[in-house]
Parts: C-alpha cells; sequence; structure tokens
C-alpha cells in the first residue's frame, strides 16, 4: 500500500498539467528516439477488441472520452475522460492505471466500474497497451518517464 501511495503522489505531481500543457508538450517537439514503444500486434488487438467491449461504451470507441470530462455531472460524479492522449491517463504510471481498472473510480468521485474479478491481469495489460498506443510519441515518453520513476521507487 505504501508503494501505490507513492506511485500515486508521482503520478499527481503530473496530473496537474491541463490542456495548455499537453499543447506545449506536442508543440516542442520533445520527443526521444531512444524510448521505442513495444507494440506487439496481437496484444494490440486483443486490447482493442476488450477495449471495445469493456470500455468504449463509456470512454468512447476511439478513447475520445466525454467533452466535458473535467466537470462534475448532475450526479457529482466525473464523466469518463479521453484515454487517447488528450486527457490526464498518459500523467499515471502503470500500476496507478492498473489500480484503477481494478478498482473502478467512485470512490474518487468517478462513475467508472470495477474490473477487478471480470478482467484478468494479461487482459488488463492488454488493453492498457491498446490505449498506450493511442498516444502520441511526446506524450507516450513523458508517461514512459513517470512510469520509470514509479518502478524506480517499487524497488
Amino acid at each position: 500500500m505504501k508503494q501505490l501511495i507513492l506511485i500515486t503522489a508521482v503520478s499527481l505531481g503530473l496530473a496537474a498539467c491541463d490542456a495548455d500543457d499537453i499543447e506545449k508538450l506536442m508543440k516542442s517537439g520533445e520527443s526521444s528516439s531512444s524510448i521505442a514503444r513495444d507494440v506487439n500486434p496481437e496484444q494490440l488487438a486483443r486490447g482493442a477488441a476488450l477495449f471495445k467491449n469493456n470500455c468504449a461504451v463509456c470512454h468512447g470507441a476511439q478513447g475520445e472520452g466525454s467533452a466535458s470530462w473535467q466537470k462534475r455531472d448532475e450526479n457529482g460524479k466525473f464523466p469518463p475522460p479521453p484515454l487517447n492522449g488528450t486527457g490526464h491517463t498518459w500523467h499515471h504510471p502503470t500500476a496507478v492505471l492498473k489500480y484503477t481498472i481494478s478498482n473502478g473510480t467512485s470512490k474518487i468521485g468517478g462513475n467508472m466500474p470495477a474490473f477487478k474479478g471480470k478482467l484478468s491481469d494479461s487482459e488488463v495489460d492488454d488493453i492498457l497497451s491498446f490505449i498506450k498506443a493511442k498516444w502520441p510519441a511526446p506524450l507516450y515518453e513523458a508517461w514512459y518517464r513517470t512510469d520509470e520513476l514509479a518502478r524506480k521507487a517499487k524497488e
């Protein structure tokens, strides 16, 4: 639990970024060819199918999320965020993303149900692989550095 708190703290520091920060990062061209994506076509295909069957109903077919994802709805809950790189998902290390998928977001003001017991660990990995493949290179690389810090903190 202590490790999850540390990982969450690292990711929350980045979560304060807004649309202007994303735009600046994209325009800066900050991209390092040293960070190669580990793309497995079979995993992406499985992830696409799992995303379509479990996530798209809320997050949209292309992971576009709700247009008003940063504002609470009439029930006081946050709508589904975009997962395609236009939201905040890329700010979070893998451990936080897996935790969120497994446990849902009801405790933090969202509507996402818990998928623990519905999706296996490997299915969650497949979905995350599919989602990460949608992120533009500068965002993926920023995520990679955050994830690397979280992995080192866990050691």
